[in-house]
């Protein structure tokens, strides 16, 4: 038979068992992070003269040069004009193929009418970049507050070379901006 001494060991143990549970911090349900995805254009637009021909690629040339890291990784959309122009993004292709950038990022585009007089031929890079909302700084005395994980997810976010391609995979694509 338990003794009484037993039933008040045993009385004492629980409530200071429901004690310490009851004292539990509340860590607070995550969130994730805010995350805008802006396109980004990067474009030269070109007006070649039949004497300028050389003058123009050379500043094509330039330009891709300069937006070499770019030309590399991202969308490329040729959009050509004129017979011109189209002679120029054909010639474009080749050398971007020439220079390693996948088939897949290349985009050729026949220009409207309107534009003709103005462009023979216009070179787009379209880069992706991701804005993030500003972390508030962790206290030591609030560990599990919902702000908790803010660097590491924004971290995550601008180190993607491709964000957009996160985006299309999401499970409520119906809800990104467009």
């Amino acid at each position: 038979m338990i003794s009484f001494y037993q039933l008040k060991q045993c009385f004492l143990l629980c409530a200071l068992a429901l004690t310490v549970t009851a004292c539990a911090e509340h860590v607070a349900e995550r969130r994730g992070t805010q995350v805008d995805v802006v396109p980004v254009i990067y474009s030269l637009s070109l007006k070649i003269a039949p004497e300028q021909k050389e003058s123009a690629e050379k500043e094509l040339d330039l330009f891709l040069q300069e937006n070499n890291s770019i030309v590399l990784t991202q969308n490329i959309e040729l959009i050509w004009y004129t017979k011109v122009g189209e002679n120029l993004a054909s010639n474009t292709h080749k050398k971007l193929l020439k220079k390693g950038v996948s088939d897949k990022n290349i985009k050729f585009i026949q220009g409207g009418r309107t534009d003709a007089k103005r462009f023979d031929y216009e070179i787009n890079l379209i880069v992706y970049k991701v804005l993030l909302e500003v972390c508030q700084n962790p206290k030591v005395t609030h560990y599990g507050r919902p702000g908790d994980g803010c660097y590491t997810e924004n971290a995550r976010w601008q180190s993607m070379v491709n964000p957009e391609n996160m985006l299309n995979q999401s499970i409520n694509a119906e809800y990104t901006n467009r």
